[in-house]
């Protein structure tokens, strides 16, 4: 134990060292956390009708709208829970929304013409996120102002209620930070043995290990520990400035964190051994890597969920290892829902993949050494 405790300490001053290795477990991460939070976050990933009501939009009537039907239009929008702001040209409906005056969020023309009804939304591009949001609320518009100028009675009163899957908001940012913290687990993981057994062996300082009383199991035990320090520490690092920059909450369940850390970095730490057996120089093993993780990163369904990806991608998504550790990573966060049994098969099957492979690839390594 002593023996394994010195190696340790001396692991940790090498890590420390090592800028490149820092920047990737490190700064890399937080790197794409400020981008996607600025770019994408501050929102709900879903809207609820409490969000929906109250709702400002701009409205232009061309002189075509009789009197009647601007009564039905706006008992459309009280109806729907709508504000209207009335504008007098399409270049004002433009603006409004573009520049949001008055807390407008988009805007719908009218034109009736030959008794033909012509309706033009506007949205704005820049808000991509709830343009969805916005299209589904203008259908609603179109389909409630069609009965009530046709003077239909709802015969059937539907209420929505809405269910709640996670305790907490679940926001862009939280989606994105639980991306962030798959991305630093699985760097941190895919190349833990590649940065101590690849460029030790390389210093031939493994050979100098060999030739003294110390198992190789000693030194393995010491730089897997190592590794798991040090990225917990990324990991805390990253939702310290997640919390301080974008206010981001969580419902952590502790346990199935625990679990998800555990056996998704035993898992990258087996994929980078595998990458080292390989590639036996270890900057050939380090850029294999890199490339693998960040063809994970685009499509694992890390920043945004693999549905948004065309099918044959989505297929591509669910064989990437990355894909399960975000999965399991939002569940445990409490931002996203998964079935437990789900969560256990996942997580058992990277527990028996590491148990098994890295051994196998610490012994293979030594007896490299050896001959």
């Amino acid at each position: 134990m002593k023996n394994t405790f010195g190696i340790l300490k001396a692991l940790i001053k090498s890590r420390i060292r090592d800028k490149e290795a820092l920047f990737w477990t490190l700064a890399f991460p937080l790197m794409f956390l400020i981008i996607f939070g600025l770019a994408f976050g501050g929102s709900s990933t879903s809207y609820t009708n409490v969000e929906e009501e109250n709702m400002r939009f701009a409205i232009f009537l061309s002189d075509s709208v009789s009197d009647q039907s601007q009564t039905h239009i706006i008992e459309t929008s009280e109806i729907l829970g709508l504000k209207p702001l009335l504008v007098y040209s399409i270049s004002d409906l433009k603006e409004s929304v573009e520049k949001g005056y008055d807390g407008v969020e988009f805007g719908i023309s009218l034109d009736h013409i030959n008794d033909i009804w012509e309706v033009h939304a506007c949205y704005n591009a820049a808000d991509m996120s709830k343009m969805q949001l916005y299209q589904s609320i203008v259908n609603n518009f179109v389909t409630e102002f069609q009965k009530t100028s046709a003077g239909f009675d709802n015969i059937i009163q539907v209420k929505t209620v809405n269910r709640a899957f996670t305790a907490e908001p679940v926001t862009n940012t939280g989606y994105i930070l639980s991306g962030v913290i798959a991305v630093s687990i699985s760097l941190s993981g895919l190349t833990a043995l590649i940065i101590s057994f690849g460029y030790y062996r390389k210093q031939n300082i493994i050979k100098r290990l060999i030739a003294t009383p110390l198992k190789g199991s000693q030194f393995l035990t010491a730089d897997i520990i190592n590794n798991l320090l040090v990225s917990i520490v990324t990991i805390i690092i990253i939702m310290l400035f997640a919390r301080l920059l974008f206010q981001v909450t969580f419902n952590i369940n502790f346990w199935y964190l625990s679990i998800t850390y555990f056996s998704s970095m035993f898992l990258m730490m087996s994929l980078g051994g595998f990458f080292l057996l390989i590639f036996k120089e270890p900057n050939a093993a380090m850029n294999l890597a890199n490339i693998f993780s960040t063809v994970m990163m685009f499509f694992a369904g890390v920043y945004f969920p693999l549905e948004l990806m065309p099918k044959w991608l989505q297929r591509f998504g669910h064989i990437l290892p990355m894909t399960y550790v975000a999965e399991n990573l939002r569940f445990a966060l409490g931002q996203d829902y998964m079935q437990t049994s789900r969560f256990w098969t996942t997580n058992i099957i990277f527990i028996v993949i590491a148990a098994i492979a890295i051994p196998l690839m610490g012994k293979q390594i030594f007896k490299l050494e050896q001959s």
